[in-house]
């Protein structure tokens, strides 16, 4: 399944996530992260020194999502300045400039 508007695909299934009883609001491409970490987590009882390593690579791939969003939402403001800034020069000033101003 691809997400539109993202390099990275979605890799677990509706299915993988449910029976992983993964929350909705984390279903995103990083999902296939969490089932084993949360499968870590509770094996080793939520201790906060186990699973480093899949909670590093687990949040590396959500910083990488959220930095993903930021670039793209910049790109849109760029895009909006732009076209503002293009229908703000053809327009006839209410206030003339003045030769001291």
């Amino acid at each position: 399944m691809e997400v539109p508007g993202s390099s990275k695909p979605m890799i677990s299934t509706q299915e993988e996530m449910v029976e992983a009883r993964v929350p909705i609001s984390y279903r995103d491409q990083c999902a296939h992260l969490l089932i084993p970490l949360n499968k870590c987590r509770h094996a080793e009882f939520f201790l906060p020194w186990k699973c480093e390593n899949e909670r590093h690579v687990y949040e590396k791939c959500e910083y990488e999502l959220v930095m993903e969003r930021m670039l793209q939402m910049q790109k849109i403001r760029e895009a909006e300045a732009k076209l503002k800034q293009s229908h703000k020069q053809g327009t006839i000033p209410l206030i003339p400039k003045t030769a001291n101003a």
